[in-house]
């Protein structure tokens, strides 16, 4: 596996695991308010795997913006990722995160870049990583 890839293996795609980590995991908001993320953590003897999703409402904005965003989520978790792989597989336990904005809309912020989510994402994963 690539070290900063992002392959299928580590995207949250099953409805039932979605569910399951909306309805059990826990909710963390970035400092700036501008990222949040609801976690869910397993203990898993064989196989320890982080599988993460980003998840934008559609009232946020459109289609376009709403796939921007997504993919910058996508982006800025990719680039910081290992940290957090490492101590989950040290610990022998299955992460599962979805990932949206808070306080971001296509009506105050039209034109997102990866500098404005990069920040936020950083001190989610970083709060992930103490909690775990």
């Amino acid at each position: 596996m690539k070290q900063f890839g992002l392959s299928t293996v580590e995207k949250l795609k099953r409805r039932n695991e979605i569910k399951k980590v909306i309805s059990f995991g826990t909710t963390i908001f970035s400092a700036d308010k501008k990222i949040k993320a609801i976690y869910f953590v397993e203990e898993n003897q064989e196989k320890t795997a982080v599988k993460i999703t980003p998840a934008v409402f559609k009232k946020l904005g459109c289609a376009v913006w709403r796939n921007r965003i997504k993919r910058l989520i996508r982006e800025s978790y990719r680039l910081n990722k290992h940290e957090l792989i490492l101590k989950s597989t040290r610990k022998k336990k299955d992460l599962k995160i979805i990932f949206s904005p808070q306080n971001i809309n296509e009506k105050t912020n039209k034109h997102v870049k990866l500098d404005e989510i990069l920040p936020g994402m950083l001190d989610v994963i970083n709060k992930i990583k103490e909690k775990i």
